[in-house]
C-alpha cells in the first residue's frame, strides 16, 4: 500500500512539474548553457532559450546591461491569462537582443526575434536592433526586422502584447534608391516590428493574426517602417473571406523618431487604433540608406481605422509625406484630433478606390511646402486622387470638416480633387503668409455630390475654389488696420458652422473602439460640442465653449489632466494682456517640455519648451485675442490641452 502510494505521490508529483510555468533567466556575461537557468546560474545564449519548449505561463528573462547577438525563436504558446513573458532582469540599461552574427557565423539573421505560430505572448523591457550588414542565405537582402510573427500555418494566432520596447538601429545589407522606382520601394519591407499572414490559398486552411497591443514603446534610427501590418490575401475565389485581413490592432502611447518610412503601415488589416503616438521625421534621409518617404501612417486595403489625438511632426519625403494619408481601397478611415506640423507633401492625402474617409478635429500647421521639379503639384492642402496600381478608382464620401489649417511660410499649395461625392465643410482656412491653391485648383465631383460650406479664410486662397462655398467665412473683413484679427469677444464670427455628420465609426463603442465614439462629442480641445442644440462652430475649436480664466491641472477631473499630472506634477496656465504673456508654472523642474500656444482660428502664436526649468513667461502679442487662447503641453504620447480665459 505504501509503495502504491508513493507511486501516486510521484506522479502527481510530475503531473504538478509538467503543468506549472516555469522562469528562465539568460546572462551572456556570466550565463552558461549547462546552467540550470536559475536567476543565480542563467543560461546564456539565444540558441540555448530557443531549444527550449515553453509551456503556458512560462517567463524568459534577459539581464539588464548584456547585449545577445543571434537569433531568439520563441518556441511555445500561451494561454488567455497565462501569457508566455519574455522581459528583463536586474539594474541597467535594457538587454539588447539583435540578429547580428557576422558573415562568418552564416550572416545576420533577418529578425532578431522570430513567433511563429504562436499565440498569447507578451514582450517587455527589451532593446531590439537588427542592423544586417552581412547577407544570409535564404533570406531577402531587402528584408531586416526586429520583431517578426509569422503566420503560416493554419488559423488565427492570437493575443500579443508589446510594451516598453526600444527599437532601433534595423537595417537591409541591400539599400533601395528612390531612383530605382516604385517597385524597389515596395519590395523594401524593413520593419522594427512585423506581422505577416501568409497568403490564404484553400478554405480549410485560412489564417491570420488577431488582437495586439502595442503601448509605450520607443522607434528611433529605423531604415524604412516602424511597424509593418500586412496580410498576404488570397486567391480571387475566397477574396471576401473575412480571414484574409489580420484584426484588432492598438497602438497607444509610443514614440518613433527618424524613420526613412512610415512609422505604422496596416495593410489588409481591419479594426485598427492609432492614438496618442508621437511621430517625429518620419521620411528622414539622415542615413543614406533611408528611403526619405514617409507619413506618420498610411493604411491600404484596411477596414475600421481610426487614427487620433497623435502628433505628426517634420514628415520628409518625395513622395506622400502627409502628416496622416488614407492610400489605396481602405473602407471607413478616421483621422481625427491630430496635430500635424512641417509635413513636406501636405494635410489631407486620399489615394484611388477609398469609401468613407474622414478628416475632422485635426490642427495642421506649416503643411504643404515641397517643391518636386518633376511634379509640379507636389504640394497640396487637399488631395483627392483616383488611380490606383492597376488602374482607376474613384473615391466616395470623402469628408473634410472641422479642421484648423495655419501657414505663414510663404509657399504655396494645391487643390486636386477628383473623386466622387466630396464634402468640405467647417474648416479654417489661414495662410498667414502663403497662398493656398494657387498652383493648382482642379475639382472634379464625376457628376456626383460636391459640397463646400462654411469654411473660413484668410489669406490668399483661390478664388475658384472659394466661389464654389455655400456660405464662405472671408476672416479678411474682421482685421484691423494693422493685420491683427479682432473677432467679436462672443465668438459668434466662427460659430455658425454647419451641423452634419458624415459616416460613423463601425464598432464605436466595443473591443478596440471601446473608447471611441460614433461621432464627435469634443473638438481638439476635448471641449463638448453641442450637436444636438444644432450648434457647431468653425474650426478644430469650439469657440462658443466658456473656457476658465486660469488653468490648474490638479483640479480638473479629466483622465488626461490626472495621468498629466501624476506623470509631471501640478501645472497651471494663465493668460494677461496687460503683460502680454502667457505663463506655465510646473511644481517641479522639467527637463524638455514642449509647449504651444494658439489662437482661436488654430493660428500658432509661441511654439517653445521648458527645458531645466519649472516656470515659462511666453512673450507674445494678445492685443488682438478678444477671448481665449489655447494652450497644448507636451508630445503625443503626453499631451494636456485646454483653453483658457485671456483676463482684461
Amino acid at each position: 500500500m505504501k509503495k502504491i502510494n508513493l507511486i501516486l505521490l510521484q506522479l502527481l508529483f510530475l503531473i504538478i512539474s509538467a503543468v506549472a510555468s516555469e522562469k528562465y533567466y539568460v546572462s551572456s556575461s556570466v550565463g552558461n548553457d549547462k546552467n540550470p537557468g536559475t536567476e543565480e546560474a542563467p543560461l546564456q545564449t539565444l540558441k540555448k532559450i530557443s531549444s527550449i519548449k515553453l509551456k503556458a505561463g512560462d517567463q524568459v528573462f534577459f539581464k539588464r546591461g548584456d547585449r545577445f547577438d543571434g537569433h531568439f525563436v520563441v518556441n511555445g504558446s500561451g494561454k488567455k491569462g497565462k501569457e508566455i513573458v519574455i522581459s528583463s532582469y536586474g539594474d541597467g540599461a535594457l538587454p539588447i537582443i539583435t540578429g547580428e552574427v557576422g558573415k562568418e557565423n552564416g550572416g545576420d539573421y533577418q529578425e532578431a526575434i522570430l513567433i511563429k505560430n504562436q499565440s498569447h505572448i507578451i514582450i517587455e523591457y527589451l532593446e531590439i536592433h537588427n542592423e544586417r550588414l552581412t547577407e544570409r542565405e535564404n533570406v531577402r537582402s531587402q528584408d531586416a526586422f526586429g520583431i517578426y510573427v509569422l503566420n503560416n500555418g493554419v488559423g488565427s494566432i492570437e493575443n500579443f502584447t508589446f510594451r516598453h520596447l526600444t527599437f532601433k538601429k534595423v537595417y537591409a545589407p541591400q539599400p533601395v534608391l528612390k531612383e530605382k522606382g516604385e517597385k524597389a520601394f515596395n519590395g523594401l519591407e524593413v520593419a522594427a516590428l512585423r506581422f505577416f499572414s501568409t497568403r490564404n490559398m484553400n478554405p480549410s486552411k485560412m489564417k491570420n493574426i488577431k488582437d495586439v497591443l502595442m503601448e509605450e514603446c520607443y522607434f528611433e534610427d529605423v531604415q524604412r517602417l516602424g511597424v509593418h501590418i500586412k496580410h498576404g490575401g488570397s486567391k480571387p475565389e475566397l477574396k471576401d473571406h473575412p480571414m484574409n485581413f489580420n484584426e484588432n490592432f492598438i497602438f497607444r502611447n509610443n514614440e518613433f523618431h527618424h524613420t526613412g518610412g512610415t512609422c505604422i503601415l496596416p495593410i489588409r488589416t481591419n479594426n485598427v487604433l492609432i492614438e496618442k503616438n508621437l511621430f517625429n521625421y518620419p521620411g528622414d534621409d539622415s542615413d543614406p540608406r533611408m528611403p526619405h518617404r514617409g507619413s506618420a501612417v498610411w493604411t491600404w486595403r484596411c477596414k475600421n481605422t481610426v487614427i487620433q489625438y497623435n502628433d505628426c511632426l517634420h514628415i520628409r519625403g518625395y513622395l506622400d509625406s502627409h502628416g496622416v494619408h488614407i492610400d489605396h481601397e481602405n473602407l471607413n478611415t478616421f483621422i481625427q484630433y491630430n496635430y500635424m506640423e512641417d509635413c513636406e507633401g501636405g494635410f489631407v492625402e486620399i489615394l484611388g478606390g477609398n469609401v468613407n474617409s474622414v478628416y475632422r478635429y485635426n490642427v495642421s500647421v506649416n503643411d504643404g511646402w515641397r517643391e518636386n521639379p518633376k511634379w509640379k503639384t507636389s504640394n497640396h492642402t487637399l488631395w483627392i486622387n483616383y488611380k490606383i496600381p492597376n488602374g482607376e478608382h474613384y473615391c466616395e464620401n470623402s469628408y473634410v470638416y472641422n479642421n484648423s489649417v495655419y501657414v505663414d511660410q510663404g509657399f504655396k499649395t494645391s487643390i486636386d480633387m477628383k473623386g466622387k461625392k466630396t464634402y468640405i465643410f467647417n474648416n479654417i482656412f489661414d495662410y498667414a503668409k502663403g497662398e493656398m491653391g494657387t498652383k493648382q485648383m482642379m475639382i472634379d465631383s464625376r457628376g456626383t455630390t460636391f459640397f463646400l460650406s462654411n469654411n473660413a479664410y484668410h489669406g490668399i486662397v483661390a478664388n475658384r475654389f472659394t466661389s464654389k462655398d455655400l456660405a464662405p467665412i472671408f476672416m479678411s473683413k474682421v482685421y484691423d488696420k494693422k493685420g491683427n484679427f479682432m473677432m467679436s469677444e462672443d465668438g459668434n464670427d466662427l460659430s455658425n458652422g454647419i451641423v452634419k455628420f458624415g459616416p460613423k465609426v463601425v464598432g464605436a463603442g466595443k473591443g478596440v473602439f471601446a473608447e471611441v465614439a460614433e461621432f464627435p462629442k469634443v473638438d481638439f480641445f476635448g471641449n463638448p460640442i453641442d450637436y444636438p442644440s444644432g450648434k457647431v462652430a468653425v474650426g478644430a475649436f469650439d469657440v462658443q465653449m466658456k473656457a476658465a480664466k486660469a488653468i490648474e491641472l490638479n483640479k480638473l477631473k479629466t483622465a488626461e489632466a490626472t495621468a498629466f499630472v501624476n506623470k509631471y506634477g501640478h501645472a497651471k496656465i494663465t493668460a494677461d494682456t496687460k503683460s502680454k504673456a502667457v505663463k506655465v508654472e510646473f511644481s517641479k523642474e522639467q527637463k524638455n517640455m514642449p509647449v504651444r500656444v494658439f489662437d482661436h482660428t488654430g493660428k500658432m502664436i509661441y511654439r517653445g519648451s521648458l527645458i531645466d526649468a519649472s516656470s515659462l513667461d511666453i512673450d507674445v502679442n494678445l492685443e488682438h485675442v478678444k477671448s481665449i487662447v489655447y494652450v497644448m503641453l507636451g508630445n503625443g504620447v503626453d499631451r494636456f490641452t485646454n483653453k483658457i480665459t485671456v483676463s482684461k
